[in-house]
């Protein structure tokens, strides 16, 4: 009998190993579509670059990912996925040279949880020194140091967006949503004097907050033990049962952020709307554009009345969004 449960422990521990590895690998493996992969063939003639630039909240692994429904909803265009599991400012101000070699047309940044993570808990924040070669350990000051520098190499990029951060944890006066509430009020104020647009995520998701249906169940722990078991836990039951995200969360009382940080279909479904707006906002811009740079010459070499005459130089579907546009104004 002894022998026959310890089996059966074996049994499960290996079925649970299995498991564990299993999502680890997937959530583990860079997105596709990165700047590196871009820079190693031609880039497409015509085709709009727009770069989505942060952590593991647009990596799209550990959790659901809207810059995979970014590609959906924009064909024409391809999007750079530059999130990174578990990556602080500092690392994103490393590694932004490929990005800018892309030549991106829009670039969305949202970076700070890891650092807000690592700044709130001195044990997470030695974690976070020593598992991501850090020069040292995440705060609030040198967050504060290294965004506008980064947004400062970011300037030859047409359009820049930022995001507010996401919540931690579902409970609006917890002290970790205080700590992200200060890096928030931080990115607002850095968007305002570097004269580039703010895509408040946290404001969005603490109104979507507001309408849950049940109530919390627990806040927030920075034991990497509790998190990760939640992280991994959540993910053992999306890519082995196939379960939704937002399934994932209702079962643990969560409402958009299954493991307390990552996002489930409705957290990134906000953060897809915000991003999708401000794209439309700039295409439309960008063929307006073109539209009164075509009128202009029109009526200085009186051209006809339509635009068959620049129709060579366009894709035939850019060339009929032109067309549309044309008509309506």
């Amino acid at each position: 009998m002894l022998v026959f449960i310890l089996l059966l422990l074996l049994f499960v521990f290996a079925i649970v190993t299995s498991f564990f590895i299993t999502v680890r690998v997937i959530t583990s493996k860079l997105p596709s579509g990165r700047a590196i992969e871009m820079l190693n063939r031609s880039r497409s003639k015509n085709t709009r670059v727009i770069a989505c630039i942060g952590d593991s909240l647009t990596h799209g692994k550990l959790g659901a990912s809207w810059v995979d429904k970014l590609r959906h909803q924009f064909p024409q265009d391809e999007f750079l996925n530059e999130g990174v599991n578990g990556d602080v400012v500092w690392q994103v101000y490393e590694r932004i040279e490929p990005i800018l070699k892309c030549r991106p047309d829009i670039a969305i940044l949202m970076i700070g949880s890891n650092d807000t993570m690592g700044s709130f808990d001195k044990k997470m924040g030695e974690g976070y020194l020593k598992n991501n070669q850090l020069p040292e350990i995440p705060t609030f000051n040198a967050y504060k140091k290294l965004l506008p520098e980064l947004i400062d190499r970011l300037y030859e990029i047409p359009k820049i967006a930022i995001c507010t951060l996401p919540p931690i944890g579902e409970y609006p006066d917890s002290e970790i949503n205080h700590h992200v509430e200060k890096f928030n009020d931080y990115i607002r104020k850095t968007a305002i004097d570097k004269n580039i647009s703010i895509l408040d995520v946290s404001n969005c998701m603490w109104a979507e907050l507001s309408k849950r249906t049940y109530p919390v169940k627990k806040n927030y722990s920075p034991r990497m033990a509790i998190i990760a078991k939640d992280m991994y836990g959540g993910c053992i039951q999306h890519y082995i049962f196939k379960r939704r995200w937002d399934k994932v969360a209702k079962s643990r009382g969560q409402w958009l952020l299954f493991d307390q940080i990552h996002l489930g279909e409705k957290g990134a479904q906000i953060l897809f709307n915000l991003s999708k707006e401000y794209i439309f906002k700039n295409k439309n811009r960008f063929v307006l554009s073109i539209l009164l740079i075509y009128r202009s010459l029109r009526l200085e070499y009186n051209l006809g009345v339509d635009l068959h005459h620049i129709k060579i130089l366009f894709p035939s579907s850019f060339y009929c969004r032109l067309l549309e546009f044309y008509e309506k104004h």
